[in-house]
């Protein structure tokens, strides 16, 4: 799920039901109010953990990749969306398949940043940047370590904020790290969330970057994380998230019950002091 700042709507494409069918190939907008199922001529296969990212220097969505081992085949392919169709694009280069690839907007440096986790070699993070036309890989010096599920936002005070996540099957990581086009660096904040799963959206007018994650919700103001009072939205996994930059809100959509191990269509938006169901 990612803003389209041409349409001035979130976009959302593909995802899974949780109950073991294909995975979908819809595209759908949220106009602030409500869902629209768009009907473009040509779409992108069906895929889960699509990494999708508003590209403002091209005025086009992106999306990489996707695929889990137990749904669907992974995949490297890079499609654009220009408000009304997909197109596929074949670059010179491109990422090879990998896990828990995240997708963000560099403003600072106007690059589209690929963060993912590479399957050959095994427990190593990659980065990745695309200039409307090729993939280059980057070399850090100080990549993060391996993790599924964290969250990556764009922060204006930060550059690429990259947090938390599970180091494997059990525990949780809650370190911090931002990318500022180069290199990575680990950050050391006072104050830090409990940690792993988390979803992330930058905020504009108010906060740098919110996060949620299963002991609520949390912003960071460039320097440090700060819980925000008041009740969040039930903790579950695979949920998406995005900025409504025309509305000035975060919507979040879907995810997976971690009780009852079902997918749900819940819509929460946060207005930047609460969460409310849509």
């Amino acid at each position: 799920m990612s803003y389209d700042g041409d349409t001035r709507t979130v976009l959302m494409f593909s995802g899974v039901r949780g109950d073991g069918s294909p995975p979908l190939a819809d595209t759908w907008n949220w106009d602030g109010c409500k869902w629209s199922q768009e009907h473009p001529a040509s779409s992108p296969a069906g895929r889960s953990f699509g990494a999708m990212t508003y590209d403002p220097g091209h005025q086009v969505v992106v999306l990489f990749g996707g695929g889990a081992a137990n749904s669907d085949p992974g995949r490297n392919d890079t499609w654009l969306w220009n408000g009304r169709d997909w197109s596929q694009q074949h670059p010179a280069t491109s990422p090879p398949i990998m896990a828990d690839a995240t997708l963000e907007y560099d403003r600072a440096n106007r690059l589209v940043t690929l963060i993912g986790q590479s399957l050959r070699p095994a427990d190593a993070t990659v980065t990745w940047t695309w200039n409307g036309q090729t993939w280059s890989q980057r070399h850090p010096a100080h990549p993060p370590p391996a993790r599924s599920g964290p969250g990556v936002a764009y922060g204006a005070k930060s550059g690429i904020l990259y947090f938390g996540g599970k180091p494997g099957e059990a525990g949780a990581l809650n370190d911090s790290w931002a990318w500022d086009g180069t290199d990575w660096t680990a950050l050391h904040p006072p104050t830090s969330p409990l940690g792993g799963y988390a979803r992330m959206a930058h905020e504009d007018s108010r906060n740098d970057v919110i996060l949620l994650e299963a002991d609520g919700t949390w912003s960071w103001d460039g320097k440090t994380w700060a819980q925000r009072p008041g009740a969040s939205p039930p903790f579950e996994y695979f949920r998406s998230i995005a900025a409504d930059q025309a509305h000035a809100k975060v919507v979040v959509f879907g995810g997976k019950s971690m009780q009852t191990n079902v997918g749900t269509d819940e819509v929460w938006i946060w207005d930047g002091t609460t969460w409310s169901q849509a």
